[in-house]
């Protein structure tokens, strides 16, 4: 009996060990491996690497001002850091500008861009920080001035943007325009230590939209595409077509085109393997992680089998999916305005267990 008795408190004593663990990560449920975050601030940009998801959480719409913030959350330890400092912190508070719109992870560093800016001019920042000593970085700026200068509307000067990571590598376009809105010089850079270092320069390098193993693929405003090395040498390019999107993971570019079908490319032979059906309009937020990619359409998320063809939904939430990534431990997606109050948001993590099996 005595023997029993013990079995029993080590059983209840580990029930209440979970029930902390899970208590521990305020504001979340987690169902089947799923995990929701209830967020009291509209999440302004997304982005994933591994177990951790960075996220931008901005202050134009929430109670208290001078509260925008970039958090990482791991997945796997429940536990969400604070990374961005008091630069960021009044990021929405100029009435022009566009607060922090891009955000990107790799590894344990992270790097975010906002914009600030009145009726004659707009500048953009590049910040940084790692996870581990979270410690708010000015690695860049870039300012423009001018009659309609407004957030990130056509304005004459040098820009910021085109911000992705993944593995160890973060990178980045700069570019100038002219009064007419042509690109007149450019260059693709990635973060080094808190410096940038140049890797390709020229007009084609605008914009980075995806980042995979040191590589980056660039969507240009002709709807081609170029995927560039590490080194800054070009690995394949697809002529002008209808490319809205393009996401790169592997072997596999992903393209999203006008038509909404899914063209998977080889990078190692530049040649075009499959055209995909997608379901639903309005497709956004592509993005590819081995074989399987997703996109947005709606209040949905989608998953698609890359080998198969086999595509289902596999979130929805009660507003628009604004943001959408996949790293190798899952998928992550969030919506604003999803809790019946304006001003809040909901963000969910879904392991890559769930997808696989749900596609196949």
């Amino acid at each position: 009996m005595k023997k029993l008795h013990q079995a029993f408190l080590v059983l209840i004593a580990g029930m209440l060990s979970g029930l902390a663990l899970a208590a521990s990560a305020a504001g979340t449920t987690a169902t089947h491996g799923k995990k929701v975050r209830h967020l009291q601030q509209p999440v302004g940009a997304l982005a994933i690497d591994g177990n951790r998801v960075a996220y931008d959480l901005n202050s134009r719409y929430a109670k208290k001002p001078h509260t925008t913030k970039v958090l990482v959350w791991n997945v796997h330890t429940g536990r969400t850091v604070k990374v961005s400092g008091k630069k960021t912190a009044h990021a929405d508070d100029t009435g022009s500008g566009a607060g922090a719109f891009q955000l990107a992870i790799a590894g344990s560093r992270v790097a975010w861009l906002i914009n600030e800016g009145g009726n004659l001019e707009s500048q953009d920042y590049l910040l940084t920080s790692s996870v581990s000593h979270p410690k708010e970085r000015q690695i860049a700026t870039a300012l423009r001035r001018g009659d309609g200068c407004l957030g990130r509307e056509s304005c004459a000067g040098p820009w910021l943007g085109g911000l992705v990571g993944s593995g160890n590598v973060i990178a980045l376009d700069r570019w100038t325009t002219d009064s007419q809105g042509n690109v007149t010089s450019a260059g693709l850079d990635v973060l080094n230590g808190t410096k940038l270092k140049a890797i390709a320069t020229g007009t084609p390098t605008v914009q980075a939209v995806s980042s995979d193993a040191g590589r980056e693929a660039v969507l240009h405003s002709d709807e081609s595409v170029a995927v560039y090395s590490h080194s800054g040498d070009v690995l394949m390019t697809l002529p002008p077509a209808t490319a809205q999107e393009a996401a790169l993971s592997g072997n596999n570019l992903v393209v999203v085109t006008k038509t909404r079908q899914l063209q998977v490319y080889d990078v190692r032979r530049g040649s075009l393997e499959k055209t995909l059906a997608t379901h639903g309009t309005g497709l956004h937020n592509l993005d590819v992680q081995g074989n399987i990619a997703i996109y947005t359409t709606g209040k949905s998320v989608r998953a698609a089998n890359l080998s198969s063809g086999k595509t289902r939904a596999v979130g929805t939430l009660g507003n628009r999916v604004a943001f959408a990534r996949i790293s190798n431990a899952g998928l992550a997606y969030a919506a604003n305005g999803t809790r019946k109050a304006f001003g809040t948001s909901t963000l969910v993590f879904v392991p890559m267990a769930r997808l696989k099996a749900a596609v196949g």
